[in-house]
């Protein structure tokens, strides 16, 4: 071909950008779930006005693009092009006189522009970003402290006091059958205050912006005091008025600064912060610049990988091309990862740690550019020749493959269910990897820098893999089932088995039948599996970014029932004894009014049995009597007859229980908030075995109506589809969490309604 045209450059682009696209914008949706999802337990509980929630919407998305945007380039340059090589296009045009720098002029380009919307991200969006979170966290804060309490949950927030009521007015702010605890360290005083109403008042009697005033009615006030005899003080308070610190003050105080850490600056601010360290904070702080700079080239590097790898190897499709990309991305970024660990160590320097994956990337991209085509085919020669050797006893008795025909009812579904399954296994092990790598990035800033570091990080991922499969299972089965029916259309097999005479409904029925089995495998694997691994990767995650202190989340545990309040601690790893369920457990016993403390009960230790709380050695019970004497009895070994667990009183995620433990928790809760999240939680897990069915039912009929349409219109009516039934779901489930639907319509609402779309598109498709 003479001279230099465009057209096949564009050409090659065209084959490119639906895969980047469709790339960048799943990856981006599923990362900002992710990420999401850390500020949950912020949201939890408390009355956040809309528009800080959109707020933190949006300050997540920078981080998020600018992670899956290079990404997205790696993954569309190889896939792209891997299918233009599978189908012989790249040889025809090779052929025709067309060379490289014709083939990759306009991908080089796209990379430039990528890696200038990157670095402006980088530069700009991030820090802002991180402003906006912190602010949003330090408001949300705020409104947290200045709501009312909810009924059936303990409130801790208000420094000094402890605040539990049986019910009352949300809207009203007012409260009804009050339980407050207030510590005295400095007198050794324990206070526990009772009253049949009340409500918390701010800034009107006192110009303080930090103090603030309770006010109860009809109180009753237990005064405990500690020394070498116990004694006890009781008295009735028409109207009680106690004035707490909320911390208010210094919250504003710091809402009102601009920049709190390094992650909120910009490159030349954070470049000065880092000059005025010393240390690990400065070497952190020029890890942080040079990331910035390494991420906004790394579109520009990925690309050029992309097509180094691709147009140097003699296979071709796009199964090759993922499994490239999957290499290639994890191989970047741990040498990502091993720079930034080499520099904190002080083994090479900062600069040449952040340079270190576009040293060896950039020396992979010249070596592969200056030599010839490399022929895998020929290298996996060996392979054949040894498999020769090896005898075949299939040939005397039955293949595995023939048994497994034989196991379904014939070739046809055979094919249909290993290849759904192949794509389905590739997509989820695709997006679980990249997922890994994202997370890891994440936290790798704190587990370098502690010791076995590295072990805690390899730990937590490890677990982790539970949790990622549960969120990306429905992303997998969706796009699996398109890529198998759009390609088997393509090629015409669907086609060619309706003219042998078989119906598509028969085409359809091996798929159904595989995602109801795929479904009760989901749902068993989500009880017995992801709920224990969920408890350890939360536990783990917490001590990498405490930088490996044990974080004793089990203090000052708070449950209660008819007549009692239970305070306790849980036990951690550094217990002796094993055996003990609760670590300094208090019991405080009252009346049938709920206002008279008619006992107390202290244990160093104690075991939860049916029917009871064992207590430890050690044990004793102060019994109050009317009059207010009081008197202590011990107690060592003694069964405290109760049938309510306390232990079922803590609060947990829904993630970490099972149906069963869902159930019980939504029974012995007396919060309507709480009640919400975990019937949501309990409906969402209830739904697991259908999500397959339910998902193929829609998407199998639709993708075989994508058959004959070009790439583009097909990944773009996908990517509708499944933005569509993610965001319905998502948004259906939020409504059922904030209280404006049931939990049974919020979960169950949406796959009704796909179903029926599924139903009518079955009913439509051409037979």
């Amino acid at each position: 071909m003479r001279g230099f045209s465009f057209l096949i450059s564009r050409y090659v682009l065209a084959a490119i950008l639906p895969y980047f696209f469709l790339t960048w914008i799943i990856l981006s949706v599923i990362f900002f779930v992710q990420q999401a999802g850390r500020f949950s337990e912020l949201l939890f509980g408390t009355s956040i006005p809309g528009s800080l929630v959109w707020q933190l919407a949006i300050a997540l998305v920078p981080n998020v693009i600018a992670f899956t945007c290079p990404i997205a380039a790696l993954v569309g340059v190889i896939i792209g092009i891997s299918r233009i090589q599978g189908d012989r296009e790249l040889v025809a045009m090779r052929a025709a006189g067309v060379g490289n720098l014709q083939i990759s002029v306009f991908i080089v380009l796209l990379g430039i522009i990528l890696s200038l919307f990157a670095f402006y991200v980088n530069l700009r969006g991030v820090p802002f970003a991180a402003q906006i979170v912190r602010q949003v966290a330090i408001q949300a804060a705020i409104l947290k402290l200045e709501s009312p309490v909810e009924p059936g949950v303990f409130n801790t927030e208000i420094e000094g006091f402890t605040v539990y009521v049986k019910g009352g007015d949300l809207e009203a702010g007012t409260w009804q059958k009050i339980f407050i605890h207030q510590d005295d360290k400095e007198n050794s005083q324990v206070r526990l205050i009772t009253a049949e109403s009340g409500r918390i008042g701010y800034g009107q009697e006192n110009e303080e912006a930090d103090r603030s005033e309770i006010v109860l009615n009809d109180a009753t006030v237990t005064t405990l005091s500690e020394g070498t005899q116990t004694k006890v003080a009781s008295e009735t308070v028409e109207l009680l008025r106690l004035s707490v610190e909320t911390r208010r003050g210094e919250l504003i105080e710091r809402l009102a600064k601009t920049r709190e850490s390094p992650e909120e600056l910009g490159l030349s601010e954070l470049a000065e912060y880092a000059k005025t360290q010393e240390g690990l904070e400065q070497t952190e702080a020029w890890l942080l610049w040079q990331r910035r700079i390494i991420l906004s080239i790394t579109p520009l590097i990925f690309v050029l990988l992309g097509l180094a790898l691709v147009t140097k190897f003699n296979r071709g499709g796009r199964g090759f091309g993922a499994l490239l990309s999957v290499v290639s991305l994890v191989f970047y970024y741990l040498m990502t990862l091993l720079g930034e660990q080499l520099a904190r160590t002080g083994s090479i320097s900062v600069t040449t740690g952040g340079l270190l994956p576009i040293m060896v990337s950039g020396f992979v991209i010249v070596w592969l550019f200056s030599t010839r085509r490399l022929f895998i085919s020929r290298g996996l020669n060996w392979l054949k020749t040894f498999r020769k050797l090896i005898p075949d006893g299939t040939r005397k008795g039955r293949s595995t493959k023939s048994s497994l025909i034989d196991l379904t009812t014939g070739i046809l579904d055979f094919d249909l269910i290993t290849t759904l399954l192949r794509n389905y296994v590739a997509v989820v092990v695709f997006l679980t990897i990249v997922y890994l790598i994202f997370t890891a990035f994440e936290l790798w800033k704190f587990a370098g820098t502690i010791e076995n570091g590295v072990l805690l990080l390899a730990a937590y991922l490890f677990f982790l893999i539970p949790f990622i499969y549960t969120q990306l299972a429905p992303t997998g089965l969706m796009i699996a089932t398109i890529a198998t029916y759009v390609i088997k259309s393509r090629q015409n097999e669907i086609v060619t088995w309706t003219a042998a005479g078989r119906s598509i409904y028969r085409l359809l029925a091996p798929c159904f039948i595989l995602m109801a089995i795929i479904g009760v495998l989901n749902f068993g694997f989500q009880e017995v599996v992801a709920t224990g691994a969920n408890r350890m990767q939360d536990s783990l995650r917490d001590r990498i970014r405490s930088r490996n202190r044990i974080v004793d989340s089990g203090s000052n545990l708070w449950a209660s029932n008819e007549n009692r309040i239970f305070r306790f601690n849980l036990p951690n790893a550094s217990d002796n004894n094993n055996d003990v369920d609760l670590r300094e457990l208090v019991v405080y016993e009252f009346g049938l009014d709920d206002k008279r403390l008619e006992a107390v009960y202290k244990a160093p230790g104690a075991i939860w049995r049916r029917g009871g709380i064992l207590l430890s050695e050690g044990a004793e019970k102060l019994e109050i009597s009317k009059t207010g004497q009081a008197k202590k009895v011990p107690l060592s070994g003694f069964l405290l007859r109760e049938d309510y667990n306390p232990l079922r009183g803590v609060v947990t995620k829904p993630s970490h229980l099972n149906v069963f433990e869902t159930r019980q928790k939504i029974a012995n809760s007396i919060s309507a908030t709480e009640q919400r999240l975990y019937e949501v939680s309990l409906q969402k897990k209830y739904s697991i075995p259908f999500l397959p069915f339910v998902i193929t039912l829609f998407t199998a009929p639709f993708a075989l109506t994508l058959g004959r349409k070009g790439n583009v219109v097909t990944i773009a009516y996908a990517v509708a589809l499944w933005l569509a039934f993610m965001g319905t779901v998502s948004v259906f489930e939020q409504f059922g969490t904030g209280g404006m639907l049931s939990p049974v319509l919020a979960i169950w609402s949406p796959l009704l309604v796909f179903a029926t779309i599924g139903m009518i598109l079955v009913s439509r498709v051409r037979t």
